[in-house]
């Protein structure tokens, strides 16, 4: 499973773009575990959609999670705090590494 998480926008425009990668495969156990129970905390419906806030600062960043598992890839767009609260958790987590 490979999880991409691109952050933009803030203060910093497109110029302070972030962009993580990686395979679940290649962590540790404990850490892709406690990723995997994040992503299952993401109801389906959400995938698809944006949580964008209505009238963001500008230290509200556009987070933009995309998950590929096999030939399926789901993605989601949103700032930190809004949507699901496992969407900031897997950012939090992908943005420390």
């Amino acid at each position: 499973m490979k999880l991409q998480l691109v952050v933009t926008g803030g203060f910093t425009g497109p110029a302070g773009k972030q962009r993580v990668e990686l395979e679940l495969e290649q962590l540790p156990p404990a850490e892709a575990s406690k990723l995997r129970a994040d992503l299952e905390q993401i109801p389906e419906s959400a995938w698809g959609s944006s949580f964008l806030l209505p009238h963001p600062k500008p230290w509200d960043f556009r987070h933009v999670l995309s998950v590929k598992s096999g030939e399926r890839e789901q993605v989601v767009t949103f700032h930190g705090g809004a949507g699901p609260a496992a969407l900031t958790a897997i950012a939090k987590s992908l943005l420390e590494r």
